[in-house]
């Protein structure tokens, strides 16, 4: 008959690591940053006739402030509030949504009035900003004929595929400009908020 099994030998030494795997597939780029902006008190955006003279209002994050010249697309702030923030790194603007709830009823008659955000930047960094091309969003809809308090627009735009350096200060301005029927001066009361996307 078989003897007895024996008993187990010494483990081996571990034995030689194996070649690294083949490096798997890139995962979906994920959604990246939401900026917020809210208003606080209601903004004051104006048209005066011929639009060369609107004023608009900087919005920040609880605050605002009106009064700025932004017709011709350039904005300087030296000496103003200052409502920009800076880049930590570099990234991507994505999308950018917009909101206003009328605060003050107001009477259109005869004309349409478009509110729109759009976005500044200085990437020299200074005081001095430059809207960036495409970096708006047009809320609607439009006001026209008697505007109540608590009327809402908004907006989004998406698909955004515009390049922001570290460093660069970005401003958020809201506006609104007569776009159709007669053109008047009005002065547009309401709470405004805002969201910025960067990847």
């Amino acid at each position: 008959p078989a003897g007895a099994t024996g008993p187990a030998g010494a483990t081996g030494p571990v034995g030689a690591t194996g070649a690294v795997g083949a490096t798997g597939a890139v995962g979906d780029p994920g959604e990246g940053a939401i900026i917020p902006f809210a208003s606080g008190t209601p903004v004051t955006l104006t048209t005066v006739i011929g639009g060369l003279l609107n004023t608009s209002s900087a919005v920040g994050f609880g605050s605002n402030l009106p009064g700025i010249s932004a017709a011709s697309g350039t904005i300087n702030l030296l000496g103003l509030t200052n409502f920009a923030f800076s880049m930590p790194r570099n990234g991507i603007i994505t999308s950018l949504a917009g909101y206003l709830s009328i605060s003050a009823a107001i009477s259109l008659l005869g004309s349409t009035v478009t509110v729109s955000a759009q976005l500044f930047q200085s990437t020299t960094p200074n005081n001095t900003f430059v809207a960036v091309p495409g970096a708006v969003v047009t809320l609607s809809p439009a006001l026209t004929g008697a505007i109540a308090i608590g009327n809402i627009s908004s907006g989004i735009t998406t698909g955004l595929n515009i390049p922001v350096t570290q460093g660069t200060r970005l401003l958020l301005i809201f506006s609104s400009h007569v776009t159709g029927g007669l053109d008047l001066a009005s002065s547009i009361a309401g709470y405004v908020s805002a969201g910025i996307g960067i990847s």
